[in-house]
């Protein structure tokens, strides 16, 4: 199924959801046979009033949620 992102977020907002850019910045990892360079990755979340950015409130872990909760009625 193809949801166009904007889509998404008016389905969030009506919902009571804020949409704001977020940055999820991973560390560079050095082991023994693996090594990655630090990198940057930006996203949305999507928060209530009340709640922090975080990774878990990704916008699509959020939708995912949502439309479950939605379809759960059905």
């Amino acid at each position: 199924m193809h949801i166009p992102q904007t889509e998404i977020f008016e389905f969030l907002q009506k919902k009571g959801y804020e949409i704001k850019g977020f940055a999820i910045i991973n560390p560079a990892v050095e082991e023994f046979l693996l090594s990655e360079p630090a990198f940057i990755w930006h996203t949305f979340t999507a928060t209530k009033e009340s709640e922090v950015q975080s990774r878990d409130n990704q916008y699509l872990k959020v939708f995912e949620s949502e439309i479950k909760a939605l379809l759960k009625d059905f």
